[in-house]
């Protein structure tokens, strides 16, 4: 069978919100390490792929900002 190439093609789009301050009431990973009940930085990312879309939360520090910058 012959899947063809209209098969294979998946739209897929990719939005991320930018970085704001969160209280990290629960506990959330930051570059390995848990942290809990402290002000941190947290952003959206949003992916859409074939009228499916999902989010997700990255959270990060005073330096990821600084690298995304």
């Amino acid at each position: 069978m012959d899947i063809g190439p209209h098969d294979t093609f998946v739209a897929r789009k990719i939005e991320m919100t930018p970085w704001r301050k969160w209280f990290a009431w629960r506990p959330v990973t930051i570059k390995g390490r848990r942290v809990w009940m402290k002000t941190v930085y947290r952003r959206c990312i949003n992916t859409y792929v074939d009228h499916d879309d999902w989010s997700r939360y990255e959270y990060g520090d005073m330096f990821d900002i600084l690298k995304d910058e």
